[in-house]
């Protein structure tokens, strides 16, 4: 089997020593390394990578606007690599609404990480970027559709994974300011990131989003995100409540769509639900749990997911009711509701 070659661009000399050790005793090919974002521009104009990690800090020029060049000249799957600071997370959430493939987090200010552990999730996201479908953003229709309520659901779901931050940020600002059901958000985050996807989804859409920190009661036109590295539980009790919820990893996330899905099954509500890109197939067992006649699921299509893992999970288990490209998902929830 060919090796996948990857290029390194970091600020930090121990990261680069790390990540390029560590990436070769996994079988990777170490083909580039570069120090700044002016580096990463030279090195993917070559094409002699498969794939690029690129630090979200750096002199000369800095990772997001190098990855924006980079996806606008030389496109190629690129994953940042980021410090857990509120800044950083912005940078972050902002790379991947630019192209980047997705991230991962380093070693940064007091808190420790395990680097076997963080180099052995890069590991994973390397091969499946190499993989990858390398797309143009799509552009933004203009969705001015009043709804009238029709009473067929009492939530609109929407789970979502690697490339899920950047289909987010086409569909949600595409929903109109009156939708009327309350609409609940599990993205595959760390804590820190989600409340900056909540807040910067909040910013660009019609209606207003929040990261679930505590109890809530749900509201119509509002969008809640679950917070990173917490389960999202939903009851029912003089209305739809959301809250945060401890407990092991599911599918090897927490966040996870599966125990979300679980929730609102216990609690008999109808939902409409979209399953978004994503590696694995965290999403089906929840459904599965559900009265078939509890829900509709539309799953993004293989054209434009980035990665169609938990989509074709849904597809297999037969339990997919509708398969559209993620421009025509917008006006299908808007035709559903």
């Amino acid at each position: 089997m060919e090796k996948i070659k990857v290029a390194i661009v970091d600020d930090s000399a121990f990261m680069r020593k790390i990540m390029r050790d560590s990436l070769q005793s996994r079988g990777f090919e170490v083909v580039a390394i570069g120090r700044n974002g002016q580096d990463a521009i030279e090195i993917a104009s070559k094409g002699i990578a498969d794939v690029m990690t690129l630090d979200v800090q750096m002199p000369v020029l800095d990772g997001l606007n190098a990855l924006r060049i980079i996806m606008g000249s030389f496109p190629m799957p690129v994953i940042m690599v980021s410090s857990i600071t509120v800044k950083d997370a912005e940078i972050t959430i902002e790379a991947l609404k630019s192209g980047a493939f997705d991230f991962v987090t380093k070693p940064g200010g007091a808190i420790t990480f395990d680097l076997n552990e963080i180099m052995d999730e890069l590991s994973e996201k390397l091969i499946l970027a190499s993989k990858a479908k390398i797309s143009p953003k799509i552009s933004q229709p203009k969705i001015s559709k009043t709804l009238h309520p029709r009473g067929l659901y009492d939530i609109l779901f929407i789970g979502s994974s690697t490339g899920g931050p950047r289909a987010l940020d086409y569909l949600i600002p595409n929903l109109p300011r009156d939708f009327p059901v309350p609409i609940v958000i599990v993205q595959h985050m760390p804590a820190n990131f989600t409340k900056t996807l909540a807040d910067r989804l909040s910013e660009e859409s019609k209606i207003r989003v929040y990261e679930v920190n505590s109890q809530i009661k749900a509201m119509p036109s509002t969008g809640y995100v679950a917070k990173g590295d917490t389960h999202l539980e939903v009851t029912v009790n003089d209305g739809i409540n959301l809250k945060p919820s401890d407990g092991p990893k599911i599918n090897g996330v927490k966040p996870a769509i599966d125990f979300t899905l679980s929730t609102i099954a216990k609690a008999n509500l109808k939902i409409l639900c979209v399953i978004l890109t994503g590696m694995g197939k965290d999403g089906t067992e929840g459904l599965k749990r559900m009265k078939r006649e509890n829900f509709t699921t539309i799953v993004e299509s293989e054209k434009t997911a980035v990665v169609y893992g938990m989509p074709r999970a849904v597809v297999n288990a037969g339990l997919a009711d509708y398969v559209l490209d993620l421009d025509k998902i917008p006006d299908k929830i808007i035709e559903l509701i």
